[in-house]
């Protein structure tokens, strides 16, 4: 091979100030000189375990700026974890990105394969604002979804309000906000790449890593063997979507749905069920409280994530058709448990840090009466920006939307509605890119339904820049049977809760 990887074997202590990084614009420069003064990482030697099998690795803690144009910064430490590959002559390793926002990086645990070690090193650097420390918690956040109607303009503005203060807290106590931001996330992991000694390194990305991985790829070329972006996000206006968007979505499964003998013998129409239920919606239910915006989060999310959540919404609908809004409440009472998944303000930091126009008007553009559900996590999340004016620093201002990236990039969705539109809109930002677009699979079944093919596929194209999609076969078709209800899973986890 024609470069190897240079990589510290023992424990290390790194101070980057005798590291030189190549220029990739003015301002990068500049900042990454600055930050090269008070960074470095402490790594000693540990074993990790990984799907109850333990391996060699390095684990430790990463030291960077905060703010990097300031060289009197304070310091924020985050978690670096070095799996070592079972070869004795690896190939470049890779860097892993987990989706997102406002969710830890540090998974590699759950998430190794023995087969992934083969050839490769496998790293992770914590994600600012959630990982190591600070955190960007504060009380408010936890507030969000309890907010009344969260995504009427009254409740956006409550929201907006509950923001901004959350943002002044925490600026009081010392933390920028703004800095927890896209730019830095890929700004630190290549600290990281640099204090190991890797020359060169393979970056993975789904979902919101998906964005980090493109920004990456922006930003320094001249360290990345090659990329993947499965089901990403694009670092631009992240989580922005037209209400007609998914609309066209939930037609297009409407579709396969009339198709599918059983799922019709329930109802012959699943859009029109969801419908009737949404415009008779009563006010509580068991003494349950029914939240509009509560179930229209839910089910957006659920049709979106993948097949067997998606199964559980139109069973909730159905039954809710029938007068049994059981499955309607359970999935009110679950929204406000999303807010214990997530860290709501590194979400919002990292999401706004995508902006292209911190003017624009999100709220009118995501306001349609026609829609089935609207667009509610956009509306959430832009309109949540548009009233709190929360003070974000847009990556756009180093990497604007028309920038070209050169890196060999694998861009893979699971089905045309998804993949499609991003391939419209951004295939002429890269170079040299090979798109992979299945069809009919939510976001996150391509780790479940197709899971052979999909580690297949990632493999060999890290492995040789091949793309072989040879492994998929025949996509299953989707089975509409719900495999349990919303109501039998907040029944479990109360039972649960009580033995605790």
């Amino acid at each position: 091979m024609a470069r190897k990887i240079r990589v510290v074997r023992a424990t290390v202590l790194v101070v980057i100030s005798e590291v030189m990084f190549m220029p990739i614009m003015a301002f990068s420069q500049q900042t990454l000189d600055l930050a090269s003064k008070n960074t470095r990482v402490e790594l000693k030697p540990d074993k990790i375990l990984c799907r109850a099998k333990e391996y060699q690795g390095m684990r430790g803690t990463l030291y960077v700026p905060e703010d990097r144009t300031k060289p009197d910064s304070r310091t924020i430490e985050l978690p670096v974890v070095v799996v070592k590959s079972l070869s004795s002559d690896p190939d470049y390793p890779i860097f892993r990105f987990a989706g997102g926002p406002g969710v830890s990086n540090m998974n590699l645990g759950d998430n190794i394969n023995e087969s992934d070690l083969a050839k490769h090193d496998l790293v992770e650097v914590g994600y600012r604002g959630v990982d190591g420390q600070p955190k960007l918690m504060h009380p408010l956040f936890n507030e969000i979804l309890k907010t009344p109607d969260f995504l009427s303009e009254p409740g956006l503005k409550e929201i907006g309000r509950m923001f901004a203060e959350a943002c002044k807290s925490l600026t009081a106590a010392g933390i920028d906000v703004r800095q927890y931001n896209i730019l830095n996330v890929v700004d630190d992991t290549e600290a990281a790449r640099a204090a190991l000694g890797y020359e060169k390194i393979n970056i993975t990305g789904g979902s919101y890593g998906g964005s980090v991985v493109m920004v990456y790829c922006l930003r320094y070329p001249q360290s990345i063997h090659r990329a993947i972006m499965a089901e990403a996000a694009f670092p631009y206006d992240i989580a922005f979507g037209k209400p007609s968007e998914f609309d066209e979505r939930l037609n297009h499964i409407n579709e396969l749905w009339k198709k599918n003998a059983e799922a019709v013998k329930r109802t012959p129409d699943i859009v029109r069920t969801m419908r009737n239920v949404l415009a008779k919606l009563p006010k509580e239910y068991n003494g349950v409280p029914i939240d509009s915006s509560k179930l229209r989060l839910m089910t957006s999310f659920g049709i979106t994530n993948q097949r067997s959540y998606a199964n559980m919404v139109f069973d909730a609908y159905i039954s809710a058709e029938k007068g049994d809004f059981s499955s309607i409440a359970a999935m009110c009472l679950m929204s406000e448990m999303f807010v214990g998944l997530i860290q709501t303000g590194d979400l919002m930091a990292k999401t706004f840090s995508s902006v292209t126009d911190p003017n624009r008007d999100f709220v009118s553009e995501l306001d349609d009466p026609d829609s089935l559900i609207g667009s509610p996590l956009s509306m959430l999340a832009w309109g949540g920006f548009q009233y709190s004016r929360w003070p974000a620093i847009s990556l756009v201002k180093e990497h604007p939307p028309t920038q070209k990236s050169n890196v060999e990039t694998l861009i893979f969705y699971g089905s045309k509605q998804t993949g499609e539109p991003f391939r419209n809109r951004y295939e002429a930002n890269f170079n040299h890119a090979h798109w992979v677009i299945l069809d009919d699979l939510g976001h996150t079944d391509i780790w479940t339904v197709t899971s052979d093919g999909t580690q297949h596929l990632m493999r060999t194209f890290l492995n040789e820049g091949v793309v072989d999609t040879s492994k998929f076969g025949s996509i299953p078709e989707w089975d509409f049977t719900p495999q349990t209800t919303f109501h039998q899973m907040v029944q479990k986890m109360m039972q649960q809760g009580g033995k605790s």
